[in-house]
């Protein structure tokens, strides 16, 4: 359960990572609807990409913020949030801007790990329920 480092969290993040990549692409393929589009593609890209390395740095943050004092901690995980949400405005501006990058594809891969985690968790809170009533058999 543990990834090399130590870290649980970064491997909970690899299991997530094809996940991830699926509903990426199926929302890809719903925006073909509309047609193909250049900067639809490079969204949906850049938007995976910015969602991994952004819960990537998420979990290192919280595996280094459990080793440190309360304060530090919190201070930690202030400036990881403050540097992530920084860091996602920054590129829909830039994709605003510029338009060579659709915001809107650059967005929705940021709602997938959600999807993904709250599926995992009503899929092992089933796999528990089934658990225990073979149990008390």
């Amino acid at each position: 359960m543990i990834a090399p480092n130590g870290n649980p969290l970064r491997k909970m993040l690899r299991e997530m990572i094809p996940a991830l990549s699926v509903l990426t692409f199926i929302a890809f393929l719903i925006s073909l609807f509309w047609g193909f589009r250049l900067s639809v593609l490079i969204g949906f890209a850049l938007g995976f990409i910015y969602v991994v390395l952004s819960y990537y740095f998420l979990s290192e943050t919280i595996y280094r913020s459990v080793k440190q004092s309360k304060k530090n901690a919190q201070r930690m995980m202030f400036f990881c949030y403050l540097l992530r949400y920084l860091i996602l405005v920054i590129l829909c501006l830039v994709a605003a801007i510029t338009k060579f990058i659709n915001v809107f594809a650059l967005l929705v891969p940021q709602f997938f790990p959600r999807l993904v985690l709250m599926f995992n968790n009503y899929r092992e809170g089933k796999s528990v329920k089934n658990d225990k009533s073979s149990a008390d058999k």
